[in-house]
């Protein structure tokens, strides 16, 4: 999502989103929790343009052309809930009525092999609370561990690929 897209969801200027989305968003995006993680996410890119790569993404099926959630690294290698050099964090949200669908693990996999291929990446983190079972189940598909640490009531994961 670059910068004017997340500048026009924080202004609340759904007109400007809608025609700096190249992908219809559903009339709550952002809910009060995905606004404050906008937000944030603006912030980290306007005090250093080299987070933009690492930054928050919709989620969007091609043939709709309709965002179902969104997805983002933590940020750039080494920014992560167990700073791990080298190693990159995400994290996913799928809107309710998209879930079950596969889309989080799809996304997941994409991201990471992005990562891969475009920076050499080779260590995942990601995170989620205990009472999650859909991210759990992500995080099994996809082939994440168990760290055995807690960071903030979630659970630690890492992928070695």
């Amino acid at each position: 999502m670059p910068m004017p897209l997340l500048d026009a969801l924080i202004a609340g200027d759904r007109p400007a989103a809608g025609r700096l989305a190249p992908y219809r968003m559903p009339a709550d995006f952002p809910s009060a929790g995905a606004l404050k993680l906008v937000r944030y996410r603006r912030d980290q890119i306007a005090n250093d343009a080299s987070w933009v790569p690492w930054s928050l993404r919709a989620i969007v099926l091609r043939e709709a052309t309709a965002m179902v959630g969104y997805v983002n690294f933590h940020g750039p290698p080494g920014v992560n809930d167990t700073a791990t050099p080298n190693a990159v964090e995400l994290g996913w949200t799928v809107f309710p009525g998209q879930r079950r669908k596969g889309y989080a693990t799809e996304t997941a996999r994409a991201l990471m092999d992005w990562a891969a291929t475009e920076h050499g990446i080779r260590r995942f983190v990601s995170s989620t609370t205990p009472d999650n079972a859909p991210s759990l189940r992500v995080h099994d598909k996809l082939g994440f561990a168990r760290t055995g640490q807690v960071v903030d009531g979630e659970i630690i994961f890492e992928l070695r690929r």
